[in-house]
């Protein structure tokens, strides 16, 4: 009898154990975040087929792609602050509007990675990481490293961008230097730069020592040297496909100029940083940006590989995105820090074998979502009155929407210019009037409709829908602040 009563409180025991298992949620291993720089959504591989990119073919697959993700700011600083701090740049603890000199976010209004490290994770970013400008941390930090200590993460190699002086200190400036070749690099930009970063022109220096090929290599080497026993959240940071367009050795001559095809919003010819621009100009731009796209696509298979040799590929969350796009000739522009599609809206995928849905969503969603996102798939906390909001209840297949606009932000004068955009129109205000496009039926942006007497009901409703967001959008420091009598009932209250 008391062997039976044992084996049957035995058998109990296992089955609410596995039942308790079962409804415990399923973490990833490890989170990868891919982020690319200045990737325009025109050159996406599985909606652009001139486009080679194989191995972010295969992610997307495998994944869900979200088709109306905007930056904050569709310039560096501030789409990448927005990301760490989960907050839009009109909020106080961002209030950063363009890449500005001096600037720093403090580690106290910056929780993305102290989210992800409470959660029990390795926290780490390799590459650019833009999220300061000038030396102002120093006042309170004795290095960098103790500053991005403070900001949560464990490991860093800040690699700032091609260099274009023989000052630089990090690690990619001291391997050119090692090499001889850190002078003839910093030359070549610096003439680049000053003379016009859109010149597409082969970088002097083969692939593997260019800075992206070497960044990616710094971040399979964390990986191998990470205990299997500890998931990690890695950020990868690439600098490409930014300008200059110095797409090194074959990825300069990967795409024929001549085969390329240009949206039809790119003008037959027009004027940009004092050149005379046309569409076969252009299209020699265009083939050495999607030679310095098809470079961060085999570093991402790199990445890959790396995670499948630590044996956790199949159940890594796998993120890819970028800071902002490129208009690539689009209305006439090069460059970003325009409201227009090319620029503002940005690539996103994320994939989660067995987790989430493979699929698109066209759900407007902002590239600051990635962390609230990571911080809910790992088990972790996201830290109070944060405005990015987690994609997994769509990528989950559990919502259609996890809010009714994207907007974005940009200006270094008033007004400052906003832009909204819900599931079909696009709206937005800058320093002289109003727009408004249909992206439904002009996904080119080629006929502005503000003026249109058809569409004025259309316009103020998109006006309210973006006053709407700005007033909910706000960091209320008196939120839950309850009056001093309030506060003396309630204590009496509890003495009864």
């Amino acid at each position: 009898m008391k062997h039976t009563l044992t084996l049957i409180t035995t058998l109990l025991l296992s089955t609410l154990a596995a039942l308790h298992a079962a409804d415990a949620p399923t973490k990833p291993s490890d989170v990868l975040v891919i982020i690319a720089d200045q990737w325009s959504p025109r050159y996406l591989s599985w909606d652009n087929k001139e486009v080679r990119t194989p191995h972010l073919d295969r992610i997307a697959r495998e994944g869900m792609i979200f088709d109306a993700c905007y930056t904050t700011s569709p310039v560096c600083m501030p789409a990448r602050v927005s990301l760490l701090t989960g907050l839009y740049p009109h909020n106080g603890g961002h209030a950063l509007w363009g890449n500005a000199q001096g600037y720093f976010p403090s580690p106290e209004d910056t929780p993305m990675f102290r989210d992800i490290q409470r959660a029990g994770l390795t926290t780490a970013q390799i590459g650019k990481t833009h999220w300061t400008s000038g030396p102002g941390w120093r006042e309170h930090f004795k290095n960098s490293g103790a500053y991005f200590k403070a900001l949560g993460l464990d490991h860093v190699e800040d690699i700032s961008g091609p260099p274009d002086s023989t000052k630089g200190r990090d690690a990619y400036s001291l391997h050119l230097q090692k090499l001889g070749l850190l002078q003839p690099v910093a030359d070549d930009l610096h003439g680049r730069y000053v003379k016009g970063e859109f010149e597409p022109r082969p970088s002097v220096v083969q692939p593997e020592n260019y800075h992206d090929i070497f960044t990616t290599g710094l971040a399979v080497d964390f990986i191998g040297s990470q205990p299997k026993e500890k998931p990690m959240c890695l950020v990868v940071s690439l600098h490409s496909p930014h300008p200059p367009l110095d797409a090194p050795g074959d990825y300069a001559t990967m795409f024929d100029p001549e085969k390329l095809t240009l949206p039809a919003n790119v003008p037959e010819k027009y004027l940009r940083e004092g050149h005379a621009l046309d569409h076969a100009k252009t299209r020699r731009m265009l083939a050495n940006y999607l030679g310095k796209m098809a470079l961060v696509d085999d570093c991402a298979a790199r990445l890959a590989d790396a995670m499948k040799a630590r044996g956790t590929w199949d159940k890594t969350l796998v993120i890819f995105t970028s800071d902002h796009g490129e208009m690539m000739g689009a209305h006439g522009f090069l460059t970003k820090g325009r409201f227009y599609e090319e620029s503002v809206r940005v690539p996103l995928v994320i994939r989660w074998p067995d987790h989430i849905k493979a699929g698109r969503s066209k759900a407007p969603v902002q590239m600051m979502d990635v962390y609230p996102t990571i911080v809910e798939a790992v088990g972790g906390e996201l830290t109070a009155n944060r405005f990015a909001k987690s994609l997994l209840p769509i990528a989950k297949g559990e919502a259609n929407h996890v809010r009714p606009i994207a907007t974005s932000e940009i200006g270094d004068k008033p007004p400052l210019r906003v832009m909204a955009r819900d599931d079909r129109y696009k709206y937005w205000a800058d320093e002289e009037r109003e727009y408004l496009f249909d992206l439904e039926t002009d996904p080119l942006e080629e006929h502005e409709l503000s003026a249109d007497p058809q569409h004025h009901e259309t316009l103020n409703q998109m006006r309210e829908k973006l006053l709407t967001h700005l007033r909910s959008t706000q960091v209320n420091k008196a939120a839950g602040a309850k009056s001093k009598v309030q506060r003396l009932r309630e204590a009496e209250a509890s003495k009864k």
